[in-house]
């Protein structure tokens, strides 16, 4: 897989047409990602995403529009954002810990800790778990951390308290106290009950949030099914695929 990750990477390049020059560019801030062995994991089955697209697949897709967006942008405005950080959120913002489309080991939880509204936290546990570099620099963090939380809005994310249930929740029990601390309070600032509806505070987050809807909603769910599995996680989509 470490082989084709690059080909996948490619393929969807060609697909939002970025070009080479900026395809390697983008490729040099992403590679370590992509070979991770939990990112590959990630590229196959039973890791669907939206419809029958990979969560790899999908998070690299949502690389490149925020690349695209924000290299825009910075031609504007003399390089005032960081592309870099908007990149590494992009990376970031769904690595959930198990499959959540038809998988029938997940165990049944209160509909407030459905996938939906806690898979943020299950991501940005496992990034700062697996990829620990990336979070040396306080305010690099920072950034990273809201970001990844706050990357569904306007769908609300779930706030950590002691009835919270995630699927590492033992790697979150295992972070350092300050990482901790960080994510507590980005997801109790715009607090509702048992969640927090707000955008990212940073506009690095807030322009992979809207990359995001674009690669969701323009090239990954095309069916009602695909809409529907949000709520209840199962996709027949996937079952007519496996007939085949």
């Amino acid at each position: 897989m470490k082989k084709e990750v690059y080909t996948i990477f490619k393929m969807y390049c060609y697909q939002y047409k970025l070009s080479n020059y900026k395809s390697k560019k983008l490729w040099n801030i992403i590679r370590p990602i992509c070979y991770h062995k939990e990112f590959l994991i990630r590229l196959q089955k039973p890791f669907w995403h939206h419809d029958i697209k990979t969560l790899g697949e999908h998070i690299i897709c949502d690389a490149i529009v925020t690349y695209k967006i924000i290299d825009k942008l910075n031609k504007k405005n003399k390089n005032s954002l960081n592309i870099n950080l908007a990149v590494i959120i992009a990376m970031f913002h769904d690595l959930y810990e198990k499959p959540w489309q038809n998988n029938l080991e997940l165990p049944k939880r209160k509909f407030k800790n459905n996938h939906g509204f806690t898979h943020p936290i299950e991501a940005i546990t496992n990034a700062i778990t697996w990829f620990p570099n990336y979070f040396k620099n306080d305010k690099d963090a920072l950034i990273i951390i809201d970001g990844v939380i706050h990357h569904m809005f306007p769908f609300p994310v779930r706030i950590i308290d002691n009835s919270i249930e995630l699927n590492n929740q033992d790697k979150f029990n295992n972070l350092n106290d300050k990482y901790k601390k960080i994510i507590k309070l980005s997801a109790s600032i715009g607090k509702i009950g048992n969640f927090s509806l707000r955008k990212s505070f940073y506009v690095e987050g807030q322009i992979m949030s809207k990359a995001d809807k674009i690669v969701a909603i323009k090239k990954d769910l095309k069916s009602i099914n695909g809409y529907i599995s949000f709520l209840t996680g199962k996709n027949n989509n996937l079952l007519q695929k496996a007939k085949k």
